[in-house]
């Protein structure tokens, strides 16, 4: 899930093709001016004879030094390039064909499909088989397939059958999709599910189903959950609780218990967490009640404390005080500790010295201990030092220590080289 939002076409494919477009666009500078230098030798001869403006040669096309920053090296290849297309556009493709594959040979080949594209789609298809080659390149198809669907979809539909498979044909088959389900979201689907190969039917399908889920997410999740599997209904499926998380968040915590084990259901309860807890934190405590003892549980509630210190720095304590002891009240008394010790280092010691239950009360001193060092790493380091045998872990150490470490070394250095420590705890702070 980690990987979810490059994973839905639209905004990647389309933002990749935005910014080399906008990198290529001519600019408010001069063109180019006219040189009397001649043309290279090694230039192809095709080329230069079909360009009557030595402006315009291909040849002529600027080579900025390599250390040049990008942008100035796009916009300079670009400028000169796109006055070649608007000259001679047989002559910018026989160009495009001599060049190796990079940053150029995909500008100039986006210009040149997308240029042609507008007045003879087919051979715009025809030359993206021909000449696309990498990953990015094939980016191309999201472009092209879009320009279609907009101008008619049923020639589009038929224009895939141009389209090899691979990331080409998944590319073409979200653009159409995505075209489709913003005219007509019943009518996508009701295509997208008669495609017979499920290498076409489910980019389409999911294509569609992230078209319904802004304006739908409910039902975006009762249809994916009949008519996608694995990732893509993990994605779909998550999308949508996000969005539903942003406007009821209540009515998507109803739905975390229902989802299996996993990453969504980690991730849709923990943004579910965070909007209860800072709209009706007793609301959110309610809704944690629902979900069995489990990691997931422990995450949900570290997330609500956030948000719930956020409103209210104190109210926390009096429900973690209640809880049982166990994991669950150790991970969030230390959590708590924490985000107290962020503020009032003073007060999250005192309230977790006085936590009954052993395990959570050094959990949450250890915790106290390292984020009141994120401020104050030395008086951290000394409070913790001076602490009895015993009460406080190594790790109450260890974190401070390091902290001071990286904000004065020679301090913290000097201070370990004669404190009053027990030779192996002194062993086990010695920086690496």
């Amino acid at each position: 899930m980690k990987k979810l939002l490059h994973t839905f076409w639209p905004l990647l494919a389309l933002l990749a093709f935005a910014a080399a477009l906008y990198v290529f666009s001519p600019r408010s500078s001069p063109p180019p001016t006219t040189s009397a230098t001649p043309a290279s030798s090694s230039a192809p001869t095709a080329l230069v004879s079909k360009t009557e403006n030595p402006s315009l040669d291909p040849t002529r096309i600027p080579r900025t030094p390599a250390a040049s920053e990008p942008r100035t090296r796009a916009q300079e290849f670009g400028t000169t390039f796109l006055a070649l297309l608007a000259r001679d556009p047989e002559v910018a493709l026989a160009y495009v064909r001599t060049l190796p594959p990079g940053p150029e040979r995909a500008q100039a080949l986006i210009a040149s499909l997308d240029a042609l594209s507008r007045s003879a789609p087919d051979r715009a298809l025809t030359l993206a088989r021909e000449l696309v080659r990498t990953r990015d390149e094939a980016n191309l198809y999201s472009l092209l397939f879009d320009r279609f669907a907009r101008a008619e979809l049923p020639s589009t539909v038929q224009r895939l059958a141009a389209v090899p498979p691979g990331l080409p044909r998944e590319n073409a088959l979200r653009a159409l999709a995505d075209v489709w389900a913003t005219a007509d979201t019943p009518a996508a689907l009701a295509w997208a599910q008669t495609l017979p190969d499920l290498a076409d039917r489910t980019p389409a399908l999911e294509t569609t189903l992230h078209n319904l889920l802004s304006r739908d997410p409910l039902q975006a999740i009762a249809a994916a959950q009949k008519l996608l599997t694995g990732p893509a209904l993990d994605r779909i499926v998550l999308a949508s609780l996000q969005t539903l998380t942003a406007t009821d968040p209540q009515a998507a915590s109803t739905l975390i218990p229902l989802l299996p084990p996993g990453e969504t259901q980690t991730f849709a309860a923990v943004a579910v967490a965070r909007a209860l807890g800072a709209k009706d934190p007793d609301a959110a405590l309610a809704w944690l009640n629902t979900l069995p003892p489990s990691q997931v549980q422990r995450l949900a509630l570290n997330n609500i404390l956030t948000e719930w210190v956020r409103r209210d720095e104190t109210a926390p304590a009096p429900y973690l005080e209640k809880l049982p002891p166990g994991p669950g009240l150790d991970a969030g008394a230390a959590h708590y500790a924490g985000l107290l010790a962020a503020r009032a280092p003073a007060r999250a010691i005192a309230w977790a010295q006085n936590l009954p239950h052993e395990s959570a009360r050094q959990a949450a001193l250890v915790s106290a201990a390292s984020a009141w060092a994120q401020s104050e790493p030395a008086a951290a380091m000394l409070w913790a030092s001076a602490q009895p045998t015993g009460a406080l872990p190594l790790a109450g150490l260890t974190g401070p220590f390091s902290y001071w470490l990286l904000h004065d070394a020679p301090a913290a250095r000097a201070w370990l080289d004669t404190a009053p420590l027990p030779p192996e705890t002194r062993a086990q702070l010695q920086p690496k």
